[in-house]
């Protein structure tokens, strides 16, 4: 990008005379929310969802965001930020804002954005949005986006963790919402917790001050690609990360980065949001204390214990800057125990940087929990996580995979990355009819108790529902959604039945605004029914994207469940290609092998089955089929028309159909179906008159569906009713 010295009075007066048929506002305008509207829970731009014009310094060079998306063109979503231009672009309160660099509208970059350099002085038409309590600023068009000159690249400025996260890391609006969009410096924090995901490409860890305030450093930007693993952004300066995965108790003397929000607290975000996260852009935005040890490679064996069975626990360890003075094994079987109370062992340098020690056999069914620490020459101590495992008499169950203690600090699989064996029923299949995807559940339990199985040998698509499969794989956590990844998959000579367990799609504690209570029925088969005993499922909100929509516990519910149906995506959007019912019938109804039928919110159904899947933050049911929908009743209604006056009578019928379409409508010939609530096609019929009559005698009572088309035209689609 062209770098031009200018002076900031010069660059304002540039603006002024190249206006625009948008407004200009300033970042600061943009961004300020009074006090009072933050303390009733409200971070919204007074100017969300307006178009206007902006003149802001690069903050942070384009080319570094490091954030994967297929849905944008090149696989990865660009971001800058931008400070406001007063005070030549000195930090402060409501100075800074993101830019999200792709077209509104559009999966396009905007080239302008990715090129961005620090220090580059832009002026930017384009719409504010805000997601997950983020502000954001997103160009309108390709041509949105002028380079006015060049200055200097703009500092950061020193905050403390207490003005944006308490110590459950959690958002303070009050005080926080004014650095979101900030390039700033937290000093002095140590790490409190490691995760790492997506295969080992991605690692995110929490900090903490001395007062205990939690902060999330977030992976949107190049410093925080794992070492070794291949960049996702094509325009990144380098090809592989270098981030080295610190340890528990690893102290930092500063860390600087971009403010986003992935909102937490007050009435927002789910249990394990960020909140205000801290996303470091540059290598220099690191400056560690010095190391302490190093805690790797934990392994139990045996991996589940029975009652009889002591469980050896090894380690490397090591430290950079010195020795190992000694190693601690922690771990106890209560689970309300604090840390402090947990038992200890001195764990033995066996060889090398390995470390061991033996947790005592426990009674069948306790959980236990234990942690590791390490102390160097230079009093540096580092934990570990906890981790916990279950004594079982008979090997590992699916709900051991699933089950998330009242401990636990997050929802992923105690066993993730492990290599387990499990056994269940079969819930969903590959064979015609059915998801599409293989879902295996523990018989007689109601928690925890169904998995994903991702892959396998061509043998997957031989089996079908009811029947019991032995699974061998490795856990995995993918964005939140726990699944097997399968190495094996062998059917016994054994078959099952499984209930689904019934759930109200309005009960407030399951469907609220994070959904937490739903963990526990994770790609279970559920049914969502009413639980007044005359009371119907109705569709509620047809408007969600994505082939989703929600149905709730009678008509126009306030509190409603998300279906998705429909969608198909290179076989990973989980929905249905057999279920008629969708939200959408122009953009998912294509790749059906049923009809395409509009959902409305005058549908109702007695219940519906499905399999629980999670993603993108949000649980939703996925219908099997047209059978999951169990006596589902259209509205007496047309349920799709167009101009072409078209009477169809009488209706209801027992027998007999008239059809006729305005005479002064021209065509060649017609084709007129007839589909049954299950997708069947009952009746095809082709005619050249525009009065034609059908002898229905031969179906069985119930609601049908009429199709008209003239030519693949949609002449009109209603319910017909045979009594």
């Amino acid at each position: 990008m062209k770098k031009l010295v200018l002076s900031l009075i010069g660059i304002f007066t540039i603006g002024l005379l190249s206006a625009q048929t948008y407004p200009f506002v300033s970042i600061s305008q943009i961004t300020f929310v009074d006090s009072l509207t933050l303390a009733n829970c409200s971070d919204s731009s007074a100017y969300l969802g307006d178009t206007v014009r902006t003149v802001g310094i690069v903050v942070t060079d384009g080319n570094l965001s490091e954030v994967a998306s297929g849905s944008i063109t090149g696989g990865s979503r660009p971001f800058i930020t931008l400070i406001d231009t007063a005070n030549n672009g000195s930090p402060g309160p409501w100075k800074s804002i993101v830019v999200m660099g792709v077209i509104a509208g559009t999966s396009n970059p905007e080239p302008d954005i990715e090129n961005a350099v620090a220090g580059d002085i832009l002026e930017i038409t384009g719409i504010i949005a805000q997601f997950n309590g983020l502000i954001q600023f997103q160009p309108l068009n390709s041509t949105a986006t002028n380079v006015l000159g060049f200055t200097s690249a703009p500092t950061f400025t020193t905050i403390s963790a207490g003005e944006i996260q308490d110590n459950q890391r959690r958002n303070i609006l009050t005080t926080g919402e004014k650095y979101e969009g900030a390039y700033v410096e937290l000093r002095n924090m140590t790490v409190t917790s490691v995760s790492v995901f997506s295969g080992g490409s991605r690692c995110e860890f929490t900090v903490q001050d001395a007062a205990g305030n939690q902060v999330l450093v977030a992976d949107r930007f190049l410093p925080m690609r794992v070492n070794g693993q291949t960049t996702v952004n094509p325009n990144s300066p380098d090809s592989i990360g270098r981030l080295i995965i610190p340890s528990i108790g690893t102290i930092y003397n500063h860390i600087r980065g971009v403010i986003f929000q992935d909102e937490n607290g007050c009435a927002g975000g789910g249990a394990f949001a960020g909140g205000y996260e801290i996303n470091p852009v540059y290598a220099s935005d690191f400056d560690k204390a010095a190391p302490p040890p190093v805690i790797e490679n934990i392994v139990r064996n045996p991996l589940v214990p029975n009652a009889s069975q002591t469980v050896s626990i090894t380690a490397d360890i090591t430290d950079a800057d010195g020795v190992v003075s000694s190693a601690t094994l922690f771990y106890s079987s209560d689970q309300t125990a604090a840390t402090n109370l947990f038992s200890s062992v001195t764990m033995t340098n066996t060889t090398g940087d390995e470390y061991t020690a033996t947790i005592p056999a426990f009674a069948l069914d306790t959980i236990v929990r234990y942690y590791i620490e390490a102390t160097d020459d230079s009093s540096q101590t580092t934990s570990s996580n906890i981790e916990y495992y279950t004594v079982r008499a008979n090997g590992l169950s699916i709900v051991d995979l699933q089950l998330v203690p009242s401990f636990a600090t997050n929802d992923a699989s105690a066993y993730a990355g492990d290599t387990v064996t499990v056994t269940g029923i079969v819930t969903a299949s590959y064979q015609t009819g059915d998801l599409g995807y293989l879902y295996i559940q523990e018989p007689n339990a109601t928690e925890y108790a169904g998995i994903y199985v991702n892959g396998g040998p061509l043998s997957i698509f031989t089996l079908s529902r009811g029947d019991e499969v032995t699974v061998t794989g490795v856990v995995q956590e993918n964005f939140g959604f726990t699944r097997i990844n399968a190495d094996s998959v062998t059917a016994t000579t054994n078959t099952g039945t499984i209930i689904p367990v019934t759930l109200d799609p309005s009960d407030p504690t399951l469907f609220g605004s994070n959904n937490a209570g739903l963990e526990k029925y994770e790609s279970m088969l559920l049914r969502y029914e009413n639980p007044s005993l005359t009371g119907q499922v109705f569709v509620v909100d047809t408007t969600l994207t994505f082939a989703e929509y929600t149905v709730g516990s009678g008509f126009g519910a306030s509190v409603s469940a998300r279906v998705l149906a429909g969608r198909q995506v290179n076989g990973q959007a989980q929905g249905s290609a057999d279920v008629s019912y969708i939200n959408d019938t122009a953009a998912w109804g294509a790749n059906l092998n049923v009809t395409p039928i509009q959902v409305r919110t005058n549908m109702s159904m007695d219940y519906l089955d499905g399999i629980l899947y999670y993603a993108f933050g949000n649980y939703k049911l996925t219908p099997r089929n047209n059978a999951d929908f169990a006596n589902l009743i259209v509205s007496i209604e047309e349920i799709q028309t167009s101009t072409i006056a078209t009477s169809i009578y009488p209706n209801p019928t027992s027998d007999r159909l008239n059809i006729q379409i305005d005479e002064t409508y021209k065509f060649s010939q017609l084709n007129i179906q007839l589909f049954d609530l299950n997708g069947r096609l009952v009746v095809d019929t082709r005619t050249a008159n525009n009065l034609t009559n059908i002898n229905l005698s031969g179906l069985g009572k119930g609601v049908y569906i009429l199709r008209i088309t003239d030519n693949n035209e949609l002449i009109n689609t209603s319910k017909l009713i045979l009594h």
